[in-house]
């Protein structure tokens, strides 16, 4: 019977629907090749993050009241952490000698604010009844309140000759160098009505813990831009999303050859990002990607090129140059050497100087 034939307007509809879903998948093939995936990889505190935050300044949307809130916390946040660490090196390399009694009096309290509220997150971490992530955001919170309240103290610290002599040995304790602009600039971040400008965005730490995805629309072209945690424990996240990348954006901090990890002491940090960098750029995910290399922290690097020589750490005790232009050559063929294949770099490393605080110099590079 008819059960088996079609009618005309069947066979008509079906047409329909057959183009429909023709046009369809070849849509989505147009899509997928005008889709860019990058991924932004580095060591913790490289300043990856950092460019992640510039591409969103240039090619993402503002952020949102709650992200302004999140970041003033942040920067607050920081300041604390700055603080402590300043005290550690004032106490480690005996420098009380150089506070006069007003400033020995301000160091005093903060030191005393300090371990109050340690000897408190202490009994909090024993306590156990907060998962580690909680622990972390009340810490924040605590912090940001420390820096508010002890605004007056801190603003005397940081004009003393303690704090000058201190700032010298920083890259003993890995201080974030951009954090300093916070500390001058105290007073407008302790308001009540505080809102982050873009420069402290960029400058601000914060620890990445989970993979990032932001994506931007550049000409014709879809960027998926993927930012993962650098720290030893967070590489771990990076596997999952390896597959299917058209392009590997390395983000290595110059500045940091004189630098320890903060996860292991004896470690150098451009040695543990060379290492790192040897694990990618020699992957069989990427063997026919393009890297590019930032060689991040340009400024804070010529300006520690005056007062640390790159050949006293036994790691690079080859170097043999002069100039800022020869060291910074060295760093490059150092990550060259890297590739197994030693035709690699030629055909598909891309290296730029940078300095990710600056938005200028990330769109030049981008």
């Amino acid at each position: 019977m008819g059960a088996c034939s079609s009618s005309p307007e069947g066979t008509s509809e079906q047409k329909k629907v057959s183009n429909y879903i023709e046009k369809e998948i070849a849509k989505s093939k147009l899509s997928e090749k005008n889709r860019v995936k990058m991924l932004l990889l580095g060591a913790g505190e490289s300043g990856k993050s950092t460019v992640f935050k510039q591409l969103r300044i240039l090619y993402g949307t503002p952020r949102s009241s709650k992200d302004l809130k999140l970041y003033s916390q942040v920067v607050r946040h920081n300041i604390t952490v700055l603080i402590r660490k300043i005290l550690g090196l004032i106490t480690r390399f005996e420098l009380e000698n150089f506070l006069t009694k007003e400033e020995e009096a301000a160091f005093d309290t903060i030191r005393a604010s300090y371990m109050m509220r340690s000897e408190l997150q202490k009994k909090e971490r024993q306590k156990g009844s907060m998962h580690p992530s909680q622990l972390a955001s009340r810490q924040m919170i605590v912090d940001a309140e420390e820096c508010v309240s002890l605004m007056e103290e801190i603003q005397i610290l940081f004009f003393s000759e303690a704090w000058t002599a201190a700032w010298l040995k920083r890259s003993t304790v890995n201080i974030v160098d951009g954090h300093k602009l916070f500390v001058q600039q105290i007073n407008e971040i302790s308001a009540p009505d505080y809102v982050p400008t873009m420069e402290h965005i960029l400058n601000a730490r914060l620890r990445t813990t989970a993979v990032m995805k932001e994506e931007y629309k550049i000409d014709d072209l879809v960027f998926e831009i993927y930012d993962a945690g650098g720290q030893r424990s967070e590489r771990k996240k990076w596997l999952p999303n390896f597959c299917g990348v058209d392009a590997v954006i390395f983000v290595a901090a110059l500045s940091e050859y004189d630098q320890k990890l903060a996860e292991a002491i004896v470690v150098n940090r451009m040695g543990e990002t060379l290492n790192l960098f040897k694990s990618i750029c020699n992957h069989h995910a990427f063997t026919d990607s393009p890297i590019l290399l930032f060689l991040n922290k340009k400024d804070l690097f010529l300006e520690k090129l005056e007062i640390s020589k790159i050949q006293d750490q036994t790691e690079f005790s080859d170097y043999d140059g002069s100039t800022s232009k020869e060291a910074i050559e060295y760093f490059i063929q150092k990550f060259r050497d890297m590739f197994i294949d030693k035709s690699d770099p030629d055909k598909r490393l891309f290296t730029h100087s940078t300095v990710a605080t600056d938005t200028k110099n990330i769109e030049f590079v981008w």
